[in-house]
């Protein structure tokens, strides 16, 4: 080569050299930015909140980051080049080959929930996300995959269904329903124990609260709206009873307890139970049934025995005491006669008098034997003549069929007339009084009325402090009946209706 060849060779190989010099310090910059890109990617890759994982085709974990080491639960060195189906529980194999086919054949990222089986048995639900990516060569493939720990979740939603198949159960099984009503909406919600209880079909309930009231017993609907609108107005509690009709004639009884929920943005309903308490109000009328004939048994055990204990004493004072006192006057006359005396003994013959129309009355009073010898309407007009004088008038006005009683009815109505005339007479301070006894409509109606003073305490009040009007109420209580007292300075009137239909004798 000539000298000036080389020169030109030389020249050439310096700007090949300079060129090099300057490609290598622009790959010296690339490798820079590479690395700190990569220590970002790396930084953020680890650090992630989920677990990553690169597989490849034939499923060896190739790369994980640190939290999916964590949720592994086992070093990164064990885990890397190990096949990624070895941690996955056998029942969920199949849905993991699954999962790795769908993302061969989609382009898109695939999704499934599969189960690991990790040492010691442990259990962890995941949900697993990937996509395929394919390298130069055609044949091999890549698995980019997530993984999310959902055990939690998953055990939250199988403690969540247990309970609301327990729930559904003791709702079943308590004839309970559930209910909601949002007042804004103006919507009603019932689940299907409710529609049940209501005795309705699901689809023809509008679901509305007007619809609802719709179906309550009409004499209840008005307890029922003024009920729910105080609810609303600040009550914010719902504790009600009602009834329905269900077809048409028979009749339930129905219990809706709630209060009201708050939610966001200050918007609330209320949500609550629904409850069939027929039965329970079934048991209840039969528990005050039976209450009731108890204490009228009691009742009717102790007006027994003052009757049997009047009749002991009564028979006494007639057959025993009458008859001493007879004997003391004749033994008196005798004496009188033999000895010639006439004005020494009158005064004793006065007293004796007294003292045995006194106890003919008092054995009288104790039992009126004018009602089984003449029946009732003669008992009570002549209790009125042998009781009225000339300050005090009594008026009878009986209905002949009164008769027609049973005698323990009669003997009843008698006390209780004897009694009321007996207060006219001792606290009324009355002139005259009226006695009216009728029959009709299978009841029996008593009045008894004064033109005294009346009571001057309530009724309650005389009712305790023994002015007979206790008993008064007891024997009508006895007789299924009620009575009424209607107390003014004009003087008092009582009112008994006893549903008693008229017994032939």
């Amino acid at each position: 080569m000539t000298a000036e060849e080389i020169n030109i060779l030389l020249n050439d190989l310096q700007v090949y050299q300079l060129e090099l010099e300057m490609q290598n310090d622009e790959l010296k910059a690339s490798y820079a930015t590479l690395d700190q890109e990569r220590a970002k990617f790396v930084g953020l890759y680890d650090l992630a909140p989920v677990g990553y994982f690169i597989l490849d085709y034939l499923g060896v974990v190739e790369e994980a980051n640190q939290n999916g080491v964590d949720l592994l639960n086992m070093s990164k060195q064990t885990i890397i080049r190990r096949r990624f189906q070895s941690f996955i529980a056998p029942n969920s194999w199949q849905d993991f080959y699954n999962f790795l086919h769908r993302m061969q054949n989609n382009d898109g990222k695939q999704s499934s929930e599969i189960k690991l089986l990790l040492p010691h048995d442990q259990i962890v639900y995941t949900r697993m996300e990937g996509i395929v990516i394919s390298s130069m060569i055609a044949t091999e493939i890549k698995y980019y995959i997530t993984l999310i720990d959902i055990t939690e979740s998953r055990n939250a939603q199988k403690v969540l269904k247990e309970t609301k198949d327990r729930l559904e159960m003791t709702l079943k099984a308590s004839a309970t329903g559930t209910w909601t009503i949002e007042w804004d909406a103006n919507k009603v919600f019932l689940d299907t124990h409710s529609v049940h209880i209501m005795g309705m079909d699901s689809w023809t309930f509008q679901g509305t609260i007007k619809s609802l009231i719709e179906i309550v017993h009409p004499e209840d609907q008005v307890q029922v709206r003024e009920h729910l609108t105080n609810a609303l107005n600040g009550l914010k509690e719902i504790d009600l009873e009602f009834r329905i009709l269900i077809d048409g004639d028979q009749i339930k009884h129905i219990a809706a307890k709630g209060h009201e929920i708050t939610v966001q943005d200050d918007k609330s309903y209320f949500a609550g139970i629904l409850m069939d308490i027929t039965e329970k109000k079934r048991m209840e009328k039969e528990a005050e049934t039976l209450r009731n004939d108890q204490q009228k048994l009691i009742m009717l055990a102790t007006l027994t025995a003052q009757e049997k204990e009047r009749n002991t004493i009564s028979s006494a004072l007639h057959d025993s005491v009458c008859q001493i006192l007879y004997g003391i006057r004749l033994n008196i006359e005798s004496v009188q006669r033999n000895h010639q005396l006439k004005g020494e003994f009158n005064n004793v013959n006065e007293l004796l008098d007294q003292a045995i129309r006194e106890t003919r009355q008092l054995s009288y009073e104790l039992t009126p034997s004018v009602l089984k010898d003449f029946g009732f309407v003669a008992g009570i007009r002549e209790m009125a003549q042998r009781t009225s004088s000339p300050e005090f008038k009594i008026d009878a006005f009986i209905d002949n069929n009164a008769d027609s009683l049973s005698e323990e009815v009669q003997l009843y109505i008698f006390r209780m007339i004897q009694e009321m005339i007996s207060n006219c007479i001792k606290h009324a301070r009355a002139s005259r009084a009226e006695i009216k006894v009728s029959c009709k409509d299978q009841q029996v109606l008593i009045k008894v009325q004064d033109n005294g003073t009346g009571l001057k305490t309530t009724i309650e009040e005389a009712t305790k402090s023994g002015s007979g009007l206790s008993g008064i109420r007891n024997r009508v209580y006895l007789l299924n009946g009620k009575v009424k007292f209607n107390s003014s300075k004009k003087g008092l009137t009582v009112s008994m209706a006893l549903n008693l239909p008229p017994v032939s004798t």
